[in-house]
């Protein structure tokens, strides 16, 4: 893989503890003016409880931030992420979408520990949502416990034999629809953005119905590069923007400083002048 450009600029799409990412939105505030970044946005999935904590330590740092959030919802059975911006955070609509998915990965997380039960594993739903704490309660918390007890030798080993989506498919099919989730934001005075698309497991037809199906049911604008991804495909990205009439966003989706995530403020350069820039209008 490429290494990606440092477009210190902009990134309008991280995470923090509060869901699945691994620095409080204080550190996470803190690096990104480190890293040189004038325009930032915590995204943290189906929360919002980050953004005081991170809005306060931006305004110490005179850094420009944005309120922002990463909402997980589904298109014909496909699971996809979308990232509002730029909203009021007492925004009624928004604050039914994002208590609706907390209950949804409870009751989501809760059926996990029953489907390990019957695999033969303890309960592990408890001591799973202790451990979450204030972030996200999700599969990785149950790899940890699996690992901590001695039930599995790593991480890997627990997905590959418990929490795959071969194991745990069906439970990917419980988000709300877009079309459901986008008209009830579509008048909400915020950027509706399409999340990461090339990562969905799309040929380019489909991917386009997606795209045309985003428009239409009021998103505003597509992420054309996120974290470390391959020119080609961000050239791609940038031509499918201009042919749905959709602004571009980037970001670094970072999580943290392990693993396969981007530094903050990091991505595969886009070409500013070939596409209409979502935060043309918030520098």
């Amino acid at each position: 893989m490429p290494e990606a450009a440092c477009y210190r600029k902009v990134d309008l799409h991280s995470h923090s503890n509060f869901s699945d990412g691994r620095l409080s939105p204080t550190e996470l505030v803190d690096l990104a003016v480190e890293q040189g970044v004038t325009l930032f946005s915590l995204t943290d999935h189906d929360t919002l409880d980050g953004l005081p904590e991170a809005r306060q330590r931006a305004k110490e740092h005179q850094l420009s931030f944005l309120n922002g959030v990463e909402l997980s919802t589904q298109w014909k059975g496909i699971p996809l992420h979308m990232v509002a911006l730029n909203f009021d955070p007492n925004n009624a609509a928004l604050l039914s979408i994002v208590q609706k998915n907390q209950h949804i990965r409870l009751d989501r997380a809760r059926c996990i520990a029953d489907l390990l039960v019957k695999q033969g594993l303890p309960d592990l739903f408890d001591e799973a949502v202790a451990l979450a704490g204030n972030s996200q309660l999700g599969r990785p918390h149950f790899a940890t416990l699996m690992v901590e007890k001695g039930l599995v030798k790593d991480a890997n080993k627990a997905f590959d034999r418990y929490l795959g989506n071969k194991r745990l498919g069906s439970l990917r099919d419980v988000w709300p629809e877009l079309d459901v989730v986008l008209g009830m934001l579509k008048d909400e005075n915020m950027a509706l953005i399409l999340a990461h698309p090339k990562r969905y497991p799309l040929t380019v037809t489909k991917l386009k119905r997606l795209l045309a199906d985003f428009k239409a049911w009021g998103g505003t604008a597509m992420e054309v590069a996120s974290g470390n991804e391959r020119p080609d495909h961000v050239r791609l990205m940038e031509r499918l923007s201009q042919e749905f009439a959709l602004n571009a966003s980037v970001g670094s989706d970072y999580h943290g400083p392990f693993g396969p995530w981007t530094q903050v403020g990091r991505f595969t350069q886009i070409h500013e002048s070939e596409v209409d820039l979502v935060w043309r209008d918030w520098v």
